[in-house]
């Protein structure tokens, strides 16, 4: 919010991300470690629902601010105003103890510097190249159509900027619907075929939107179920990488998963916009939408089930034979 030019706000806005980095996976390894194995694909999902509503919220306060304050004094107000979730997020933490599961586990083995490459030793090694090339197909998917929508709108539908409101709205309904059929549908199919329906569904869509012919009314409510479809896959993951890793490294794990994944992912929406100077624009998103499908599926293909996997279970079987039956007798 005070930054004076572009490099400030460079310099900024990446310290910002050193640090929300970690915010999904500590909060989805905390959902999933205290939500029972059977709801925790809902129960997780559901938590995620936020996210949207966090996007909707944020789209009405900007609306309100550029439409009542200077452009140059608008975008400074908005970054500060976000801090007040970030506040109330931080006095939730203040009130909120760790999973007895993770006490136990923190309790019997201390941990060193060398934990953070522990996802990448023994049995865990291939599992995080796998998880992590999946989560790198679902966001660069997502990355490739969310980034280059608005252009594909203005440029090729020929919207101007403020008719690609509507379309703004349609994403946030999108989400919404999304993140709430993904969490049910994680714990009703499974986490793999919730993903496999929305990686395949998705890229129907994309090339219903990019290349049936309809006008721009008709398009606007085609993105409703292009979305929908397209984020369902986001809800099943905090739960699935939860149910693939041991307490003891699970958030180590789920950390580099989930940003290692964005990161790789982040490269398709710089390949559309090159790929885009030779092919048309629509052609390029469609065309990198079913590379980043394939790449999901693939890796899929190659990962276990998860759904109603015991957390405690999982642990004795890392733990080894001494302790697995007295894990597998449960209480009493």
């Amino acid at each position: 919010a005070f930054a004076q030019n572009f490099e400030q706000l460079f310099v900024l806005r990446a310290l910002h991300g050193l640090g929300f980095g970690g915010e999904w996976a500590a909060g989805a390894v905390l959902m999933g470690e205290v939500i029972r194995d059977k709801y925790r694909g809902r129960g997780v999902g559901i938590v995620q629902t936020g996210w949207a509503i966090g996007w909707g919220a944020s789209a009405l306060v900007y609306t309100a601010l550029y439409a009542f304050l200077p452009e140059a004094i608008a975008w400074r107000v908005l970054f500060a105003i976000g801090l007040l979730p970030a506040g109330l997020v931080f006095w939730i933490r203040r009130h909120i103890e760790e999973p007895e599961i993770f006490r136990g586990t923190r309790d019997r083995k201390p941990v060193g510097i060398g934990h953070l490459f522990a996802a990448f030793r023994g049995p865990h090694l291939w599992t995080t190249v796998k998880v992590t090339l999946m989560v790198a197909g679902a966001q660069g998917g997502g990355y490739a159509l969310g980034l280059w929508m608005p252009t594909y709108l203005r440029t090729v539908r020929g919207l101007s900027a403020t008719g690609t409101g509507g379309f703004l709205l349609v994403q946030i309904l999108g989400a919404l619907f999304g993140f709430l059929l993904g969490a049910y549908l994680s714990d009703a199919i499974g986490r793999k075929w919730t993903f496999m329906w929305s990686a395949i569904g998705s890229f129907l869509m994309i090339l219903i939107y990019m290349f049936v012919p309809m006008d721009n009314t008709m398009l606007l409510f085609v993105g409703i179920p292009l979305f929908t479809i397209f984020l369902i896959k986001f809800p099943p993951m905090g739960p699935f990488m939860t149910e693939l890793y041991p307490t003891e490294v699970r958030g180590t794990a789920q950390g580099f998963c989930y940003n290692g994944g964005r990161a790789l992912g982040s490269f398709l929406p710089t390949l559309v916009g090159f790929v885009s100077q030779s092919l048309p624009l629509g052609t390029t998103i469609a065309l990198f939408s079913a590379f980043a499908s394939a790449i999901m599926v693939v890796m899929l293909l190659l990962l276990p089930e998860t759904r109603g996997r015991s957390l405690t279970s999982l642990d004795a079987a890392d733990a080894g034979p001494t302790l697995a039956p007295l894990a597998g007798r449960g209480p009493g």
